[in-house]
């Protein structure tokens, strides 16, 4: 170091010393003083401590961010067409248009459901399935079952749920009052209404309401008007048939096209000798 900037260094320290600043050398010795112990031992003492409490401080941050982690919300919702989604324990979960399904991070099979929704719950003895909405809660181990929500016709401004098993058993309940809770096998449907306890069995229907979901029709010897009901709620256009006493039966996988329409129309015809009209 040349003498010039030996002289700078020595002014700087001169210029910028003030007396009681801090001396690391004495205090270190009055704390060797005190506690009887050599210096280098007790700066060590007191960087273990210091990254101990560091240790102390990132544990609980990490453990807030878990939890945090784990109670935020969950939340899928189909747009204006059909969706499906498979939860973290492979549960299918397929919401209707504008329905919604919300769930924590940390339960997800305790869902919360508005709208209607076809679950294909996997199987788990040690973690039932639950789906709740305003009105009801649905308990379950593994099943495929439809949950819908709509206006009770006869009431405005009331609603009600329903629930149909297509397959596995159901127990369908009052949200506040599970104690009376009604059980549901393969092919039953149940109703809640707003402001009753108890859930009621209503008529089963076609066993083609979950197709809006699946895709799938079934039809066993079922009148074609029938038939046809059931396609016209899947491709929401009307159509009818010039012959009223044929009946059906056979699977169809139906997709929302009209060239898939067309094709089913075809097919029927040609197997039951008929025509079919679209009315738009």
């Amino acid at each position: 170091m040349s003498k010039d900037m030996k002289d700078k260094g020595l002014e700087f320290v001169l210029r910028y010393y003030e007396q009681g600043k801090i001396d690391t050398k004495r205090a270190l010795c009055k704390v060797k003083a005190r506690t009887g112990l050599p210096v280098a031992r007790t700066v060590t003492m007191y960087r273990r401590v210091a990254i101990a409490a560091s240790l102390l401080v990132l544990l609980a941050v990490g453990a807030t961010y878990f939890y945090m982690s784990s109670e935020r919300e969950t939340l899928l919702a189909a747009g204006d067409s059909t969706q499906t989604f498979i939860l973290s324990d492979q549960t299918r979960v397929t919401l209707s248009p504008h329905s919604t399904l919300a769930y924590k991070k940390a339960s997800p099979r305790s869902v919360t459901l508005h709208g209607n929704a076809f679950f294909e719950v996997t199987h788990d003895e040690q973690h039932p399935f639950t789906v709740t909405n305003e009105l009801s809660l649905v308990r379950v181990l593994g099943t495929r079952f439809m949950v819908s929500s709509q206006a009770v016709a006869s009431q405005r401004g009331r609603h009600s749920t329903d629930v149909y098993v297509v397959e596995g058993k159901v127990g369908f309940s009052s949200k506040d009052n599970e104690a009376e809770r009604l059980v549901l096998t393969r092919g039953m449907k149940a109703r809640l209404e707003e402001g009753e306890q108890k859930p009621r069995l209503v008529a089963a229907g076609s066993v083609n309401q979950t197709a809006w979901a699946t895709g799938v029709f079934h039809f066993y010897n079922t009148p074609i008007d029938s038939v046809l009901h059931d396609l016209s709620l899947f491709y929401a256009v009307p159509l009818h048939c010039d012959n009223a006493a044929k009946r059906l039966s056979g699977d169809f996988t139906a997709e929302s096209s009209r060239q898939n329409l067309n094709e089913i129309i075809s097919l029927i015809e040609h197997t039951l000798g008929v025509d079919i009209t679209i009315n738009e």
